[in-house]
């Protein structure tokens, strides 16, 4: 076991064991080669499995950079332009009362999360927020909160349900799928790469209290 590897797994085994953490992994690249692959702590304390190198781990906004990825693999090829309108794309968005200004918010302006869509319909639940149609639809009506890219705020929830119908527009396929294909199976991680976990890997997934 090399210093960098020993010292890894003494710094996370001590988190876990005095509950800091429950279960986490690391993992570090030097000069492209892994010289840190460790482990440690539960991955579901309901049924007492712990986590090993096949644990999935929920990453939540760190998709935002792989969606983004995917809007620059279509800007590449010519069938998206950063710099026209959203509507340009998905003529509904440019709805509701505020259409005249939603007609102006440009793909670039939804990247750099300045589109003013920050927000969520009241009252919203966790199954209304994995309802895509439904947030696609209130985002057709949904007023921005500040005129387009005169302020940044940070669009948490919405960037993906924006993002994600941009490119399911352009190209057809969904995120999850155009990840599959033309990220995770280049890369060789199509067994750890996901946005939209298959179900067959979900006995894989660390469970979030």
């Amino acid at each position: 076991m090399s210093n960098a590897q020993a010292r890894a797994q003494a710094v996370i085994d001590d988190l876990t064991e005095r509950g800091i953490e429950r279960g986490l992994q690391v993992a570090a690249y030097l000069n492209g080669e892994l010289v840190v692959d460790a482990w440690s702590g539960l991955a579901d304390a309901e049924t007492g499995r712990m986590v090993n190198g096949d644990t999935l781990f929920v990453t939540f906004s760190c998709t935002k950079g792989i969606t983004a990825t995917v809007v620059h693999l279509l800007a590449e090829r010519g069938t998206l332009d950063y710099d026209l309108p959203i509507a340009h794309y998905w003529p509904e968005f440019a709805s509701g009362p505020a259409a005249a200004v939603k007609a102006t918010i440009t793909v670039r302006q939804a990247l750099c999360h300045t589109a003013g869509l920050p927000h969520l319909p009241p009252g919203i639940t966790r199954d209304g927020l994995l309802d895509t149609d439904r947030m696609r639809v209130w985002l057709e009506q949904a007023e921005p909160l500040w005129a387009p890219g005169a302020l940044s705020g940070y669009h948490a929830v919405t960037f993906g349900n924006i993002i994600g119908e941009i490119i399911r527009r352009v190209d057809g396929r969904t995120v999850g799928r155009i990840v599959a294909e033309e990220i995770a199976r280049p890369l060789g991680v199509s067994d750890s790469l996901f946005i939209g976990a298959r179900r067959d890997v979900f006995r894989r997934v660390a469970r979030h209290e």
